[in-house]
C-alpha cells in the first residue's frame, strides 16, 4: 500500500531536516550559510528556513548559534589551557567580540567568569532558563537543585574499575531525539530498529550505542540531544534515508553501569572529578557514548547494563 501523499511528504521533510542537523553537528566550526544548508536539504532558502523552524523549534541561525555557544561552554569547563579567543575561532566565530556578546546574552555572564565557576555552579545557571520537559523521574527544579559534585552515583566510586582501552572505529546508522521527552530513548531505538530489521542490519554482532550530544550543565535539558545508533556490518554502504557517521577509533576510558540517564550524567561528573584528575589523562573530545548489552527498544533503558566510553588523551 502506498503512503498517503501528506505522510510521504512529512517523512521526506523529516529526512531532509535530519540530514542538515547531522551536517551541522559534524561541521559546527565551518561557515554554515543559509544557502549551503538549504542546498543540502534540497529546498529553496526561504522554504528551508520555514521547514527547519517548524520542525526544530528554532531558526537555523538560532540553532547554530546556540550549539556553538554550548560547545564553547563545554570547552571552557574542560580545557583550562585553551584561550577564550582560540575556543571562539575553533568553533566558527569570526570575531571574539561577537562571541563574547552572544555568550553573555545566552548565559548571563562573560566567558571568563563562566570559566572560573565550579561545575556545580555552572549547572545551576540552568535554573534561570525555562524547562518544560519531564526529566527522568524528577521534576526539573528537583534535578537542577541536586549537588552534581558531592553526590556520588551508587556503584561509581574511586575504587570502581575504570579501564583505558583502544577501540576500533565503528560505522553507525543513527537517529537523534531530545531528552525532554521522557520516553525519548526507547522510542528512538524502536524507530531505528523498525528501519534496520527489514534491511537485515540487525545481527548477533550488532552493537546498540547511545551518544550524549549535549550535557545539561550547558544545555537546557529539554534540548539535550541523544543519538541512538546501531553499528553497521563491515563494508555496508552509507544509508541514504537515515543518519550515518563514524565513531572514531582511539583510546577510551571505560566503565560499566546501569541506571537511569540521570545516573549517567552524574557518573560523568564523578569520573571527571575522581579518576580523571589522578590518571594522567584528559578528555580528548566532548562526546562520549555508551554501548548496551541489549537493545533498548525491547528492554527498559535503566535496567540494561552498558559500558560508558569517554575519549581520552595524555594530560
Amino acid at each position: 500500500m502506498h503512503q498517503p501523499p501528506e505522510n510521504h511528504r512529512e517523512k521526506d521533510y523529516h529526512s531532509r531536516v535530519r540530514k542538515v542537523l547531522a551536517y551541522i553537528q559534524e561541521n559546527l566550526q565551518e561557515e554554515l550559510s543559509l544557502g549551503k544548508l538549504s542546498a543540502i536539504a534540497c529546498f529553496s532558502p526561504f522554504h528551508f528556513q520555514k521547514i527547519f523552524s517548524r520542525y526544530v523549534g528554532e531558526s537555523p541561525k538560532q540553532y547554530i548559534m546556540r550549539l556553538r555557544l554550548e560547545r564553547i561552554a563545554h570547552y571552557l569547563a574542560l580545557y583550562p589551557a585553551l584561550s577564550i579567543n582560540d575556543a571562539a575561532f575553533q568553533i566558527g566565530f569570526s570575531s571574539p567580540s561577537t562571541f563574547i556578546r552572544g555568550f553573555k546574552k545566552y548565559y548571563g555572564i562573560t566567558p571568563e567568569t563562566f570559566r572560573n565557576l565550579s561545575l556545580d555552579k555552572i549547572s545551576k545557571i540552568g535554573t534561570s532558563k525555562t524547562r518544560k520537559g519531564k526529566s527522568f523521574d524528577l521534576q526539573s527544579s528537583e534535578f537542577w537543585s541536586l549537588d552534581m559534585i558531592s553526590e556520588e552515583v551508587p556503584g561509581l566510586t574511586s575504587e570502581m574499575n575504570i579501564e583505558v582501552k583502544m577501540n576500533r572505529s565503528l560505522n553507525v546508522a543513527f537517529l537523534d531525539a531530545h531528552l525532554g521527552d521522557e520516553d525519548a530513548i526507547p522510542n528512538i531505538f524502536k524507530a531505528l530498529t523498525r528501519w534496520a530489521e527489514p534491511r537485515d542490519l540487525i545481527t548477533g554482532d550488532t552493537r546498540f550505542i547511545g551518544m550524549l550530544l549535549d550535557m545539561p550543565f550547558f544545555t537546557e535539558y529539554e534540548k539535550c540531544r541523544y543519538r541512538a545508533c546501531i553499528s553497521l556490518p563491515e563494508g555496508a554502504s552509507a544509508p541514504k534515508d537515515i543518519g550515518f557517521t563514524s565513531i572514531p577509533g582511539g583510546k577510551y576510558a571505560c566503565y560499566t553501569m546501569t541506571g537511569p540517564i540521570r545516573s549517567v550524567f552524574k557518573s560523568l561528573v564523578n569520573f571527571s572529578h575522581g579518576w580523571l584528575t589522578r590518571s594522567g589523562y584528559q578528555i580528548a573530545e566532548i562526546t562520549g557514548f555508551e554501548i548496551f548489552s541489549e537493545n533498548p527498544a525491547v528492554k527498559p533503558y535503566e535496567s540494561i547494563e552498558r559500558q560508558v566510553f569517554i575519549p581520552v588523551k595524555p594530560a
